[in-house]
């Protein structure tokens, strides 16, 4: 009896990854490395320590302890 379908991997250790599978892995790696960067910019952009406001202890003396 004669099995069609695809190729059984070997006894002799695993095969490379078939074209397909390798274009698939390169756009998975692509799409997380973009992602990756675009967080690192919205975080440069928002929240970085440059866009924090500045509190000291007097001013929230004078917002928690108003003047009786």
């Amino acid at each position: 009896m004669i099995e069609s379908g695809p190729p059984r991997a070997s006894v002799h250790g695993p095969q490379a990854p078939s074209p397909p599978t390798r274009r698939l892995l390169r756009r998975i790696a692509a799409t997380v490395a973009a992602k990756l960067a675009l967080l690192i910019v919205l975080y440069l952009l928002f929240f970085s320590p440059s866009h924090r406001p500045h509190i000291d202890d007097a001013a929230v003396d004078r917002r928690l302890l108003p003047t009786r």
